[in-house]
């Protein structure tokens, strides 16, 4: 569980080194599929943090309904922006036009620090 969070910590690394670049458009590419693998692997690390696996799937909604089956309780800003980080998954690697939003990109990155903190302090928490 924690090597899957410190993947996530790398995928943010990655987006935090291009965030000066953008609105270049390799910039945004980079930023906004390592933001959706961040939160992904987030949401993975918490399947696997309340026991159970996480399958081998991207789709950052049907991520979410596992941990809150699981018991976890989501922030409100990760399911508002998990179609979109779905798409980012994909988009950003094949379509040319790929949708992106500074503000989209904000929420994500918000959401993303929401679920790595909680996590964080529920590590802390089990481990004392």
């Amino acid at each position: 569980m924690e090597d899957m969070l410190k993947r996530a910590e790398n995928d943010i690394y990655v987006c935090r080194k291009v965030e000066p670049d953008f609105p270049d458009e390799a910039a945004v590419r980079a930023a906004a599929y390592h933001m959706q693998q961040a939160v992904e692997k987030v949401l993975k690390s918490y399947i696997l943090f309340y026991g159970e696996q996480p399958p081998y799937k991207h789709d950052i909604s049907e991520l979410c309904n596992i941990c809150e089956n699981a018991g976890v309780r989501l922030p409100e800003e990760v399911k508002e922006i998990a179609d979109t980080l779905t798409l980012w998954e994909a988009k950003t690697r094949y379509d040319p036009y790929v949708s992106f939003s500074p503000d989209k990109y904000k929420k994500a990155k918000k959401a993303y620090e929401l679920l790595h903190g909680n996590l964080t302090a529920e590590i802390a928490k089990y481990k004392t």
